[in-house]
């Protein structure tokens, strides 16, 4: 039964960890995700006062590197909040997977052998 009671008490330690991994990520990983700043200033000056295709091309092709570093940082960010997240649950189930495995054999122990010959219940 103590054997029973640790693998209990390390399934919480190991849970309650992944839920200060969520709450650290809640403060450091999410806010990063608002951090999608807008393209330069310059950039709108320069569409403003252009004339030309050749330029406005130019800026557009700044435009679209810019936004696609955003879209990159934004899609690593989530993939590896969810990456964390997949093996919290994956990890949460080992643990209750085996919790009930030692469960059915302790019950099995106890059935066989009757509840009084063990010690330490």
């Amino acid at each position: 039964m103590k054997w029973l009671l640790r693998v209990n008490v390390i399934a919480a330690v190991v849970y309650a960890s992944f839920v200060a991994a969520i709450l650290v990520a809640d403060v450091w990983v999410f806010p990063k995700l608002s951090e999608l700043k807008p393209p330069p200033e310059a950039v709108g000056v320069a569409i403003r006062q252009g004339d030309d295709a050749d330029g406005l091309r130019e800026i557009a092709l700044v435009l679209f590197d810019h936004v696609t570093e955003q879209a990159q940082t934004v899609n690593a960010l989530v993939d590896s909040t969810v990456f964390w997240a997949r093996l919290h649950f994956l990890l949460a189930l080992g643990l209750t997977c085996f919790n009930v495995a030692m469960l059915i054999r302790l019950r099995r122990f106890l059935t066989g052998t009757g509840s009084s010959e063990v010690t330490g219940l």
